[in-house]
């Protein structure tokens, strides 16, 4: 084959077939990376806020906004089963299905895959048994992993019902787009703003990751279209 003899014969070509296949890997990544930001900006933004006096009159005004797709007030206890200990939040039947798309019920909990591996200890298994104690008293549920739940820190949630939630003074927000000004605009005071700050972060590291991506790719293909250049002014 013609280029294979080229290959062979001229330093040149070798240096423009190599930094063409970077400039080809490079346009790869930048394409998956730009998939990665997109699935970014549309994961839902979900704030725990502390309910302020007056509550009453800020929930009718979360249900009237269409960027909020769920709220519900939260109430976290303690799953302890040996010397294993595993923090369950506590949400309503409606958030979890708006929010993570659960839907089934009863005494089970839902966990993220670092919550699953951190208490059940086996990464590999996608449900274990739980029999321990929940805030002291004695409980028994199924543990299943699932995808729904956001990743990153550990979390598990468990429905729970308007009484077991009366008395909750923590509520958790879940937006279609972060928009922390407008749940402060209410009273609410947010606990975890750190949580919207790493995501803003990590929107930023993926966006220079592309443009240095990007520029690398056309770099190589610079530089593979002046080694080319130069074969063929060697041949004269």
């Amino acid at each position: 084959m013609k280029l294979l003899r080229l290959w062979r014969q001229s330093d040149s070509i070798k240096a423009a077939v190599m930094l063409l296949a970077l400039a080809i890997m490079m346009i790869g990544y930048c394409i998956h990376a730009a998939a990665g930001y997109a699935a970014i900006l549309r994961a839902p933004a979900e704030y725990i806020c502390t309910l302020p006096q007056g509550s009453d009159l800020l929930l009718p005004q979360l249900a009237q906004n269409d960027a909020v797709k769920g709220y519900s007030r939260q109430r976290k206890a303690a799953l302890m089963q040996d010397n294993s200990i595993m923090t369950v939040t506590l949400l309503s039947a409606s958030y979890l299905s708006d929010c993570y798309g659960i839907t089934e019920q009863g005494r089970v909990i839902w966990a993220n895959a670092a919550a699953f591996s951190a208490f059940c200890g086996d990464a590999a298994q996608s449900t274990a048994q739980a029999r321990g104690t929940l805030d002291g008293k004695p409980f028994s549920a199924e543990i299943i992993r699932t995808d729904a739940l956001p990743d990153g820190q550990p979390l598990a949630v468990m429905t729970a019902s308007a009484a077991e939630l009366h008395d909750a003074d923590e509520l958790r927000v879940c937006m279609t787009e972060p928009d922390a000004a407008s749940l402060e605009q209410l009273g609410a005071h947010i606990v975890n703003p750190e949580v919207q700050l790493a995501a803003k972060y990590e929107k930023q590291l993926v966006l220079l990751r592309i443009r240095l991506g990007a520029l690398a790719a056309v770099l190589a293909l610079l530089g593979a279209a002046a080694f080319r250049h130069i074969h063929k002014h060697a041949k004269h």
